[in-house]
């Protein structure tokens, strides 16, 4: 294996391991939504979740690009949500400056979708924090609409339109010599050398990232005094982009009242995944038991009634697929509803989970909606 396909495997099982933390935090947020809050608490636990539903598509993405010969569909984004949700991630630490911040969506563009969403989120966020962090006094704006000079293409025969995102500022601004050389690896421009530490690598990133999406990122003066960055990408028509496209349905708000009394047993070995667990249930109104291994796991249902088993996938010792085979072999529980829960079940065909017993598979950090859709399901088999 060539040294850089090591690096690649190493920094995705940091990935992956950064999944287990992404899912306590989650859940954290969500069990905190469910108390009494005031406005201002609940925009910002909002933006706390967006955060961490950003972090893990970013480690998801890491995960992926290790495995050889991965063909895993990317999901499908309109890309005037992934602006607007990830613009309000850094509406906050621009009030805490005293900056204004200003977003302008073009309705022209507001049926443009791209299978690239994450990219998009890495080079719009990485933008915005040099932005903010540089800049003083005055404010930060973002727009995204069609380019004043639009490219023209096609791509497989589908129409191609030219998308473009400026973000610009008030800050100190660069000369011409540092706009320049500031898209180089490790080279910093006066003003952030100045202000603290940093690495230098972070426009050189973006630009890479950039070139990868097939676009072009620009540095200019902006009128203001700072600088105007703007990157124009390729995307397939609002006609083309919507047709073949599955896309994630909406989740309808969680109600309480239409699961009945339940009983589910957790299995995993991390203790406070268990924890986060049972609170969440709670908070569904379903009672939970743990057991932190298969052979608890398999103790525990020939002693309790059991209407569903979250099961980790990723367990030292006996892992999740060898437990839902011997839990099938135990007659009395053979129909026990199995929901498997992991940070790596794409790690696992899911012809071999299906041959397993598992009915639903739901990947961390959980989303509370997907495993109470997931327990009604279970309650009507």
């Amino acid at each position: 294996m060539a040294d850089h396909d090591e690096d690649s495997v190493k920094l995705a099982l940091l990935a992956h391991d950064l999944r287990t933390p992404l899912s306590a935090m989650r859940l954290t947020a969500e069990l905190i939504g469910n108390g009494q809050l005031d406005v201002s608490q609940t925009e910002h636990l909002s933006v706390l979740i967006r955060s961490i539903d950003a972090l893990t598509e970013m480690t998801g993405a890491l995960v992926h690009a290790a495995e050889p010969d991965q063909q895993t569909e990317k999901p499908v984004s309109r890309i005037a949500d992934v602006v607007a949700e990830t613009a309000d991630l850094f509406r906050v630490p621009a009030e805490v400056k005293g900056l204004f911040f200003e977003v302008s969506i073009d309705d022209t563009i507001r049926g443009f979708k791209s299978e690239e969403g994450g990219a998009i989120r890495r080079v719009m966020s990485a933008l915005l924090d040099n932005a903010i962090k540089y800049t003083g006094s005055g404010g930060v704006s973002v727009s995204l609409g069609l380019p004043g000079q639009p490219a023209s293409g096609s791509s497989e025969g589908c129409q191609v339109s030219w998308v473009s995102l400026v973000v610009t500022d008030s800050g100190p601004g660069l000369d011409a010599d540092e706009r320049e050389r500031l898209f180089r690896p490790f080279v910093r421009g006066r003003h952030g050398r100045n202000s603290g530490p940093g690495s230098g690598l972070g426009l050189w990133g973006t630009a890479q990232l950039v070139k990868e999406l097939g676009g072009r990122l620009t540095l200019s003066a902006a009128p203001s005094g700072g600088c105007r960055f703007e990157v124009q990408f390729p995307v397939k028509s609002a006609l083309d982009a919507g047709e073949g496209f599955n896309e994630q349905p909406e989740g309808k708000e969680v109600s309480n009242a239409e699961l009945q009394p339940a009983c589910v047993l957790i299995v995993d070995d991390n203790d406070t995944n268990c924890r986060l667990l049972a609170a969440l249930l709670e908070s569904f109104g379903i009672r939970s038991e743990i057991a932190n291994s298969g052979e608890q796991a398999i103790s525990l249902v020939q002693k309790v009634e059991f209407d569903a088993v979250l099961l980790d996938l990723h367990m030292p010792g006996m892992s999740g697929v060898e437990t839902a085979m011997k839990l099938h072999e135990i007659k009395k529980v053979k129909s026990l509803p199995l929901i498997a829960v992991s940070a790596a079940a794409d790690a696992i065909g899911k012809d071999q989970l299906k041959q397993a017993g598992f009915n639903e598979v739901l990947t961390k950090p959980l989303i509370p909606r997907l495993l109470y859709e997931a327990l009604e399901k279970a309650q009507k088999t």
